[in-house]
C-alpha cells in the first residue's frame, strides 16, 4: 500500500469520525451531558476494571493454547503483548496495534511472524464467531421483525468459513506439500519462500485440528465475551441505566463491537458514541444519557490500556513507532516440537 493510499484512508477514517461526533452530539444538551457525567456512580469502575483485567487475561490463554503447536510460550508475555496491542490500536491508524502486538511478541518468544500471525488471526476469527452469536441472540430475545433472512445468511457464512478453516488445519501437511511441489523446494526462490510462509500460516492454524483444543478455544472465547459482556452491565449501572440489565448490556456489546469494523480515526472516536447512542435509543434513554455513557464506556478502556501497554513496551526498550526490530523467522523448536509431540498434539494428516 502506498504512502499517498495510507493518508487518504487515515483522512477518510478521521472525517467518518468527525462526521459520527456531528451526528451524536449535534442534539445533544452539553449542561445535562455535563451534569451526567459529574453525577455518575464511579464506584462501578472498579468491578469493571475487574472483569476487562480478566478478559485479558483470558485472551492471554487462548492466544497460549493456539501457540502450543509450536513452542510453550509464557501467559505473563502474551498478556502484556495483548495490552500492547491495545494501546496500538488505541493510537496509531489502520488497527496498527496488531503489528505492534506480533512485533513485541515475536521479540520475546522469537516466533515467526506468518506463525503469530495466523494465531492473531485465529483470535480475531473466533471473535467474529461469538460476535455473530451475541447477534442472533440480541435479535431473537429482541423480537426484531425483518431480521431473520440476514441473520440466517449470516450465522451460515460464518459456519461455512469455520468449517473450511476445520478442514485447511486437518489437511495442511497435503496442502503443503502441493506448495512445495508447485513452488520447488529451494527457499532461496520467490515461490520457494512462498511455500515456506504458507507452511508456517498453516502451522499456526493447526490448533484446529484438534477436537479437544477447539473446545478449549471456544470455552476460553465464550468467557472473554462473558467477561465483556458482565463489563457493558457495570457501565450502565453507572448512570442506572439497568431497566433491562440482560438485553441493554447485550445491545451496548454488540452495536459498539460492530462500529469498530467501521473505518475511523484511532480509537474508534465517533463511532463508539454513534453505536452507544443508537444502542440506547432502542430502550428509551435520553440521547444525554447515551452520550455520557459512551464517553465513559471509551475512556476507561482507553487509559487502562494504553497506560499497562506504555510500562509493558517501555519495560522491554521498544518504541511503538519503532519498526526496525528484527525479524525472526527462523523457529528453532517449530519441527523439533513435532518430534517429542504430546498425545493430545493434533495429528497431520
Amino acid at each position: 500500500m502506498s504512502a499517498d493510499s495510507k493518508k487518504l484512508q487515515l483522512l477518510f477514517g478521521v472525517l467518518v469520525s468527525i462526521l459520527a461526533l456531528w451526528f451524536s452530539f449535534r442534539n445533544a444538551n452539553p449542561a445535562l451531558l455535563v451534569h451526567l457525567l459529574w453525577k455518575g456512580h464511579y464506584g462501578w469502575v472498579l468491578p469493571i476494571l475487574i472483569f476487562m483485567n480478566l478478559s485479558f487475561l483470558v485472551r492471554a490463554f487462548f492466544w497460549r493454547t493456539t501457540l502450543s503447536v509450536t513452542k510453550r510460550v509464557s501467559p505473563a508475555h502474551l498478556y502484556g503483548s495483548i495490552l500492547v496491542g491495545y494501546m496500538g490500536n488505541n493510537i496509531l491508524p489502520f488497527r496498527g496495534g496488531e503489528v505492534v502486538r506480533l512485533m513485541y511478541t515475536r521479540k520475546l518468544e522469537k516466533i515467526s511472524s506468518a506463525v503469530l500471525l495466523s494465531t492473531i488471526f485465529l483470535e480475531r476469527f473466533f471473535d467474529v464467531l461469538l460476535l455473530t452469536l451475541v447477534l442472533l441472540l440480541f435479535f431473537f430475545l429482541h423480537g426484531s421483525s425483518g431480521i431473520g433472512k440476514k441473520a440466517f445468511v449470516l450465522g451460515i457464512s460464518t459456519t461455512i468459513v469455520f468449517f473450511a478453516l476445520v478442514l485447511v488445519a486437518r489437511y495442511r501437511t497435503a496442502l503443503i506439500r502441493f506448495l512445495k511441489k508447485r513452488a520447488g523446494f529451494d527457499t532461496t526462490t520467490v515461490g520457494g519462500k512462498i511455500a515456506a510462509t504458507g507452511e508456517k500460516l498453516l502451522h499456526g492454524l493447526s490448533i484446529l485440528a484438534s477436537p479437544q483444543k477447539m473446545a478449549i478455544l471456544f470455552f476460553l472465547s465464550f468467557t472473554v465475551w462473558g467477561c465483556t459482556l458482565f463489563g457493558c452491565y457495570f457501565y450502565l449501572r453507572i448512570f442506572d441505566l439497568d431497566m433491562h440489565p440482560v438485553m441493554m448490556s447485550l445491545s451496548l456489546l454488540l452495536f459498539t463491537n460492530l462500529a469498530l469494523v467501521i473505518p475511523s480515526s484511532p480509537g474508534g472516536i465517533g463511532v463508539v458514541q454513534f453505536a452507544t447512542l443508537y444502542a440506547m435509543r432502542l430502550f428509551g434513554v435520553r440521547d444525554e444519557e447515551a452520550l455520557a455513557l459512551s464517553v465513559v464506556y471509551q475512556v476507561v478502556p482507553f487509559i487502562f490500556t494504553t497506560t499497562l501497554g506504555w510500562y509493558f513496551i517501555h519495560r522491554q526498550h521498544m518504541s511503538l513507532f519503532d519498526r526496525k526490530s528484527s525479524d525472526t523467522d527462523e523457529v528453532p523448536d517449530f519441527r523439533a516440537g513435532q518430534k517429542n509431540a504430546s498425545p493430545n498434539q493434533p495429528k497431520e494428516r
